[in-house]
């Protein structure tokens, strides 16, 4: 009888248990829009005092799932100068993909050294965007501007 026991115990030990993780479903990866490429381009562009456009150009091409649109929009000291080959911008807008905004936000302010970072949301973002459908949030549009 213990001659039983001990084979069994022989096979038990023989079995080695594997764990098979099924692998984390990857979501398609987010193509840049043409329009968002020049917009892009600019930023990239675009440099002075902190705002390095050049880096935070690359950072956002590599990091699209964070974010839906960005811009980096005009003023009209711009017309003045732009003959010169000057392009005076100073705040980014970025429009985050749900659940990155914080994250992005401490990265425009530790990463990008922005002067300010702040949120607009309410009904000034939907004026912005055009749309009614972000009345109730409060954290809509990152805006972060360099001095």
């Amino acid at each position: 009888m213990t001659q039983k026991n001990d084979k069994s115990e022989k096979k038990r030990r023989d079995v080695k248990i594997e764990f098979i993780v099924p692998p984390v479903p990857q979501l398609p990866e987010k193509k840049i829009s043409e329009s968002q490429e020049i917009q892009l381009d600019i930023i990239a562009k675009t440099n002075f005092n902190f705002f390095n456009g050049r880096k935070i150009a690359e950072w956002l091409r590599a990091n699209h799932k964070m974010w839906r649109a960005v811009l980096l929009p005009l003023n009209f000291i711009s017309l003045r100068d732009m003959d010169d080959g000057h392009w005076h911008a100073d705040t980014l807008y970025v429009y985050p993909e749900d659940g990155w905004g914080f994250e992005l936000e401490e990265i425009m302010r530790e990463q990008f050294q922005a002067d300010e970072v702040s949120w607009i949301g309410g009904t000034t973002a939907a004026e912005m965007l055009g749309t009614s459908e972000v009345e109730d949030k409060s954290y809509v549009l990152l805006e972060a501007w360099w001095d």
